[in-house]
């Protein structure tokens, strides 16, 4: 019987539709067949299931460490708090390539058992280590678990309304390291918080160039896993960071990718190919700052070797697979309820977010940022996910809290970029509405007054167009407001328009101005914004926009295709000396390629502290240099200084 069963599981394992696409030479692609089957169609066919299970296995010349077994083996972990948040149920849930595949866990460096179910309390205070074993000799090790009772509980004054009012200081483009350094100032400054760009594992690659820039800013914004392995640093390390903020009394946000992964041909496969006879263009493949293995469907025109069939979109260590996504269709329309849902946006793979399975696991990527210590986050691309799939996210996320109200300190803001298309956004109520039509979805998904009321959305019709509708359809308490945001400083951004009712500074490169459209982010009375966000960016070299983090260096670059290349070379982000409006060098010329620390100008700072209610404080007192002071200059003198800096 044994070897009969032995001889099944050997036939489940091999057996499968196989598809063979043959390409000529002439630079065709699988592009043609990977769309959508139907104009209404939204999944991929049942038997895409069958393109999993990509990665070579230990052995294959093409595997690295950072592939570990899921050749055959995927899984995550996933938690549920009790209701007061000082126990918690961890489940591992895993999918085997066979069938026939039998797996033992092990928690925290112990003996292997048989339950996936782990138990845990408040006396259990150091990230959770789980490690799986199957049968078929594979080994995963799992991104380690964080709780919410580690973390350094934040004591901020009445003022802050228990984190549901205050500024938050957006360090883009900062390592976790520098933003740790610089946390103990910002306490001392009186913002609320600081938000961080997307901690979650993205892409980046070391031979090859996107439009002659290594690394370029926008690859944050593809997603390789949920892993807490970023271009900003380790999980170590950004956990570190956010319990020296804590420390400081600064709560941390994050900037959670959920929309989609990375874009259609950034992958690790080897070889891709587009375009038309006599102009043929290849490119291999990307790496991540993981190193875990991602594959999409786009520009590929050989079979995967393990299935025998054209590649699909796999990354395993989230897991997701082919099913899991929309199927490949063009975002022609912005005023398409199912086109914003379902549209691949740029290129970008989209989530399937109608399945409970990626509603699931999207729920427990949160989970997890909240465990380790973030007070909430921005929801990137929020507009691309249709309202009842995020009302049904936030009430997943609500019960792997513990079930009752999220967090006393908990606040999310909502990217929904509305234009022309503000009607079916939110003014006019309907299905894919965000205002009170969505306000209506989270509380029909279970959610209390007190956990709408910390969603809020991202005004981009601040400062020129708002209330968009003419009147607040939602109270403005729940709208969060800023003057320039990272989208608005890239040439051809679409963010929004705002005319001459705001600032972007890196552009118009006139600090003067900047800085009065920063006070009166705060001394406006015009809504009752709650959450109100300083940018702190960096300034461009070259045509080149990387962060100066020393990652977009054409140093780095190794290989064939680093010709052309336009460096961004290294600038350190913290630097205590500094007064803001560090865009100058010692010439008075506009700087390339340094951080701009706008959140330090005292003038900005005077503002927001005057809003908060806070009283006057010395520069010692608010962690500044003693040189700092506030420079008026004529409107037209653009290029010279405006605030001491060393």
């Amino acid at each position: 019987m044994k070897a009969k069963m032995s001889l099944l599981c050997a036939l489940l394992f091999i057996n499968g539709a196989i598809h063979a696409y043959p390409l000529g030479s002439d630079c065709s692609n699988f592009n043609g067949v990977n769309g959508c089957k139907s104009g209404v169609a939204t999944t991929n066919p049942d038997d895409w299931s069958s393109r999993r299970f990509q990665t070579p296995a230990p052995g294959d010349g093409a595997w690295t460490p950072g592939f570990q077994t899921y050749h055959s083996l995927q899984a995550y972990a996933s938690m549920t708090y009790s209701s007061d948040r000082q126990s918690a149920e961890v489940t591992v849930r895993a999918f085997t390539k066979s069938t026939c595949t039998s797996l033992q866990y092990s928690f925290d460096g112990s003996s292997y058992v048989q339950s996936p179910t782990f138990s845990v309390d408040s006396s259990f205070r150091r990230p959770l280590k789980i490690t799986i074993s199957g049968s078929d000799g594979s080994t995963l090790v799992l991104e380690d678990l964080d709780f919410v009772w580690t973390a350094p509980v934040v004591d901020q004054p009445a003022n802050y309304q228990n984190g549901q009012k205050g500024a938050i200081v957006e360090l883009f483009g900062w390592p976790y390291d520098d933003i740790a350094k610089e946390c103990a100032a910002l306490g001392q400054m009186g913002y609320m918080g600081v938000k961080i760009f997307p901690p979650q594992e993205a892409v980046l690659s070391w031979d090859q160039l996107q439009n002659n820039e290594l690394n370029p800013w926008y690859f944050i914004y593809q997603p390789v896993s949920y892993r807490l392995h970023s271009r900003w640093g380790t999980r170590n390390q950004l956990r570190d960071m956010i319990y020296t903020c804590r420390k400081h009394n600064v709560r941390v946000y994050a900037d959670a990718v959920v929309n989609h992964m990375t874009g259609n041909g950034n992958d690790v496969f080897s070889s891709h190919r587009n375009g038309g006879s006599g102009n043929c263009n290849y490119w291999g493949a990307k790496n991540s700052s993981a190193y875990s293995p991602y594959y999409s469907q786009g520009f590929a025109y050989q079979n995967v070797s393990s299935t025998n069939q054209p590649p699909g979109m796999e990354f395993p260590a989230v897991p997701y697979g082919p099913l899991d996504f929309h199927c490949e269709r063009s975002l022609t329309s912005w005023n398409d309820p199912f086109l914003l849902n379902n549209g691949w946006l740029e290129g970008l793979s989209d989530l399937n977010t109608e399945s409970d399975y990626v509603r699931d696991r999207i729920a427990m990527y949160l989970t997890d940022l909240l465990s380790i210590g973030f007070s909430g986050f921005r929801m990137d691309a929020a507009k691309h996910i249709a309202p009842e799939s995020l009302s049904a996210i936030f009430a997943r996320l609500k019960t792997q809290m513990g079930g009752g109200d999220l967090p006393a300190d908990f606040i999310t803001w909502l990217e929904v970029i509305i234009g022309g298309e503000k009607d079916l956004l939110y003014c006019q109520p309907g299905p894919y509405n965000f205002g009170q039509s969505f306000a209506e979805a989270l509380h029909k998904s279970g959610l209390s007054d007190s956990d709408v009321n910390k969603i809020k959305m991202w005004s981009s019709d601040y400062p020129k167009e708002f209330p968009i509708c003419g009147s607040w359809v939602i109270p403005s308490e729940r709208f969060v407001v800023q003057n320039d945001c990272h989208d608005d400083q890239f040439p051809g951004s679409s963010s929004r328009d705002m005319g001459d009712a705001g600032s972007v500074l890196v552009k118009e490169r006139n600090v003067d101005k900047h800085r009065r459209f920063e006070e009166s982010l705060f001394q406006r009375t015009d809504g009752s914004w709650k959450i109100r966000l300083v940018l702190s960016s960096y300034t461009f070299q070259d045509n080149a926009f990387g962060p100066p983090d020393g990652l977009s260096d054409c140093a780095l670059c190794r290989g064939q295709y680093c010709n052309n290349c336009k460096s961004v070379p290294k600038s350190v982000a913290h630097d205590p000396t500094a007064c803001g409006y560090t865009v100058f060098d010692s010439t008075g010329a506009w700087a390339k390629g340094v951080y701009t620390r706008v959140h330090r100008d005292l003038g900005v700072i005077r503002a927001m502290r005057g809003w908060m209610g806070l009283p006057d404080a010395s520069n010692e007192q608010l962690g500044l240099p003693s040189h700092c002071s506030i420079q008026l200059k004529p409107s037209d003198s653009e290029h010279e200084p405006a605030v001491a800096s060393s």
